[in-house]
């Protein structure tokens, strides 16, 4: 990184040192009334952005799913996914462990690409649990009316049962 804070002077006599900075990790210019002002990529500031809402978000569900006790979670527990609505508190509670994992990773790597992906995936878990026969599937037991027996199909007649290498094999005897 570099150390130096350049003046607006320098931003035209030295503006590609200081774009070469920016561009490498970060360029700091003190303008004429004492502000600081940085220079970095686009691309990071984005991904700072994603990391922060991600991480208001993450809190908000995490102080509403600690402080809620068995009560219903408001449409404003869940941060910007309230598309997890249609999750339980056990899911909600495995979501909440995986994207600060994500977060995490995103923070040390400096990219969303896990979250980005963890997020998506959970989305569509929460879009299937809004489907009532997914959910009666998936949260339902096994019984004994679930296991059948099955038998080998018959070959009906006029059908070809055998492979071509088979009735190679076959041909050629």
């Amino acid at each position: 990184m570099g150390s130096a804070t350049y003046l607006p002077t320098d931003l035209q006599r030295r503006y590609r040192q200081i774009l070469d900075e920016a561009r490498e990790d970060e360029a700091r210019v003190r303008d004429h009334d004492g502000t600081n002002l940085l220079i970095l990529p686009e691309e990071r500031v984005r991904v700072l952005r994603r990391l922060s809402r991600a991480t208001a978000s993450l809190l908000v569900l995490e102080r509403a799913l600690s402080n809620s006790g068995r009560r219903p979670l408001e449409l404003t527990d869940y941060g910007e996914w309230t598309w997890l609505r249609a999750l339980d508190r056990k899911d909600l509670h495995e979501f909440v462990h995986e994207v600060r994992d994500a977060v995490i990773i995103g923070v040390m790597e400096q990219s969303s690409r896990l979250l980005d992906e963890q997020l998506r995936a959970w989305r569509t878990t929460a879009q299937e649990a809004e489907d009532p026969l997914f959910c009666a599937i998936m949260r339902g037991g096994l019984s004994e009316e679930d296991f059948v027996e099955v038998s080998r199909p018959e070959a009906s007649p006029g059908e070809d049962t055998g492979s071509s290498a088979e009735r190679s094999a076959h041909g050629a005897e």
